[in-house]
């Protein structure tokens, strides 16, 4: 299965490009993965779109299931990154926060388990 990312960046596409190329924020795996990169003008003059075409995922159906269980979903690592080369191209800085102060990453949200309410061992602790 052929997966897709894709995100918006708030320059032309020149600029993008060339940063692209020479920048140390672009994730070296995506092409060294053999994954199809490419540039297109967005739509009403906002910018430039930047498509990867990630290749076929070893062990088909399969091979999917065992990467989402060890939190190493391709795609999701691809559009976290995409994210991060847009925020260091339109504003300089990699957004952080306290709560997460290593970003915003599909590993972790993989890992999350829905809330539960506490049993009562965890309530005392928690003086509730």
């Amino acid at each position: 299965m052929s997966q897709k990312a894709a995100i918006t960046v708030n320059r032309p596409r020149e600029d993008v490009e060339r940063l692209w190329s020479s920048s140390e924020y672009r994730p070296k795996y995506i092409e060294a993965s053999g994954a199809r990169v490419a540039f297109v003008d967005a739509p009403g003059d906002r910018g430039t779109e930047i498509h990867v075409e990630l290749g076929r995922t070893r062990g088909g159906k399969l091979g999917e299931v065992v990467q989402k269980l060890v939190g190493a979903v391709p795609r999701a690592k691809v559009t976290d990154d995409l994210r991060r080369f847009k925020q260091q191209v339109e504003t300089g800085v990699i957004a952080r926060s306290d709560g997460t102060p290593e970003g915003e990453l599909a590993e972790r949200k993989l890992k999350q388990r829905p809330a539960q309410p506490l049993s009562e061992a965890e309530a005392g602790k928690a003086g509730v």
